[in-house]
């Protein structure tokens, strides 16, 4: 069974790292990390591009936390 792990972030440079270590961290290994960015500008997208090939990812402006949680759910696929 894939589980889908969704994180919704915004202006996240201090706390993304460490949320993507721990998830890839997890014994299960069959999980799907999607990060959906609010569009930040304080270097969570260099580190979102740093973990490129472990997340799916998108980073753009959205209408709100449920906007971004929603699209995190469309992408998912667990």
């Amino acid at each position: 069974m894939k589980i889908s792990v969704i994180t919704v972030a915004y202006q996240s440079a201090k706390t993304l790292e460490h949320t993507l270590q721990s998830v890839r961290e997890q014994d299960y290994k069959n999980i799907e990390h999607i990060v959906i960015d609010g569009g930040s500008d304080d270097g969570t997208l260099e580190i979102l591009q740093k973990y490129d090939a472990d997340i799916l990812w998108v980073s753009e402006p959205d209408r709100g936390i449920y906007d971004a949680m929603n699209k995190g759910i469309q992408m998912a696929t667990g």
